[in-house]
């Protein structure tokens, strides 16, 4: 679910770029870009994937995700709307930290982008405010544009109904260490989510005891490390499910289950219908 890398063309004389894209339908695969960025989406309905968060698009359903994280949108195919409106913003990431460390009056975004690295979603409230923040910006003069997107920052910092995407509690987002060895856990679990990982595989591979990576867990994540493997085995399931024609009985050995009635009875408490039903109703999308 890595996605491939999509360039962003920067505009010439700008450090930032927005684009407003109207089209009849969206069907966006799995990609990413070394920028932030920030989308809102209005006027249908569809899905929101962001690494292996899954969520229903809605009028002005607005995301700001990470550079490097996976995501992908699609609208729905019902003929309920005419078009598919989305607003898009990119940042690089060496940019906006350059202009923190000079203007101290933007400190505040630092944890905001730290938490984009799991993808946040906005209020309603606030997309419908930033789609009108945005109205014009194109034909405004360089200066102008600019302090746009800065009002634009002072929106999403506003924004008390803000929520993580990827359920990562941000308790101690400073501890360096900490945020490492997250790394490292959720890299290792996305090589060898297929095989049979323990609780001691995983804490000698981040040389540190079980009852560590369980506090780890529970800290950073606020479930148990059983629950955050089962997520990520469930929703790359999905996106077998969703992009492959693979037989279901050959996902569920590559995402390391080896029971097919305990992998169904997992997989409809976890997204509340039937593998089946799952990839039916995607292939509609």
């Amino acid at each position: 679910m890595k996605g491939h890398l999509e360039k962003v063309p920067q505009r010439i004389g700008a450090s930032w770029r927005y684009r407003k894209i109207v089209e009849g339908s969206k069907s966006y695969g799995w990609h990413r870009h070394k920028e932030y960025e920030l989308a809102i989406h209005r006027h249908f309905q569809g899905c929101c994937f962001v690494g292996h968060h899954q969520s229903n698009i809605q009028h002005n359903h607005m995301v700001l995700i990470g550079p490097d994280l996976p995501h992908a949108m699609f609208s729905n195919t019902d003929g309920q709307h005419t078009q598919c409106e989305t607003h898009v913003i990119w940042f690089r990431k060496d940019w906006v930290q350059q202009l923190i460390a000079c203007c101290h009056e933007l400190d505040p975004l630092k944890r905001l982008l730290s938490n984009a690295s799991h993808g946040i979603q906005f209020s309603t409230d606030t997309a419908e405010r930033a789609a009108q923040l945005l109205a014009g910006v194109i034909d405004m003069p360089p200066h102008q544009q600019l302090t746009t997107l800065f009002s634009l920052f002072s929106l999403l910092l506003e924004d008390k109904q803000a929520q993580q995407l990827m359920s990562i509690v941000t308790t101690n987002i400073d501890d360096e260490l900490a945020n490492e060895r997250i790394g490292k856990s959720e890299a290792f679990l996305m090589k060898n989510f297929a095989n049979d990982i323990s609780l001691n595989d995983l804490g000698n591979h981040l040389y540190i005891s079980e009852s560590s990576v369980r506090r780890l867990y529970q800290k950073h994540y606020n479930e148990s490390f059983s629950q955050h493997l089962k997520k990520i085995r469930l929703n790359v399931a999905c996106d077998l499910l969703m992009n492959t024609h693979l037989p279901i009985n050959i996902i569920i050995q590559k995402v390391g289950y080896d029971n097919q009635a305990n992998f169904n009875r997992q997989f409809k408490a976890y997204k509340q219908v039937t593998p089946t039903a799952y990839r039916a109703a995607m292939s509609k999308i």
